[in-house]
């Protein structure tokens, strides 16, 4: 869940905040112009994906329990930090396709 709502908040961010951002890095984005072009008629839809594709995958992860009991799914704690702050990053770049565009 976590990697569609950082693809979904990529492909929004294409626009605007990730050539600004590759640009003060010194690293070109012409590459990022058919992405654009694709995602942008599906602007409302991909933010809608990737909010609730980011809220889930957190939910997820914390709903899961802490303690593992004997023959229990249970997550591991740097398991749980990667999706968070996957997430995280995914939701800065929701944020960031937002204010840019």
């Amino acid at each position: 869940m976590v990697a569609g709502g950082i693809g979904a908040a990529f492909a929004l961010a294409a626009c605007c905040a990730v050539p600004l951002l590759l640009a003060s890095l010194g690293i070109g984005a012409v590459w990022l112009a058919p992405v654009v072009s694709a995602s942008q008629p599906h602007a409302e839809a991909l933010t809608g994906v990737s909010a609730i594709a980011l809220l889930g995958s957190v939910g997820v992860v914390a709903r899961a329990p802490k303690h593992c009991e004997p023959n229990a799914t249970c997550s591991r704690p740097w398991f749980r930090w990667t999706v968070i702050t996957t997430a995280f990053v995914g939701a800065v770049l929701l944020v960031l396709s937002k204010v840019y565009a």
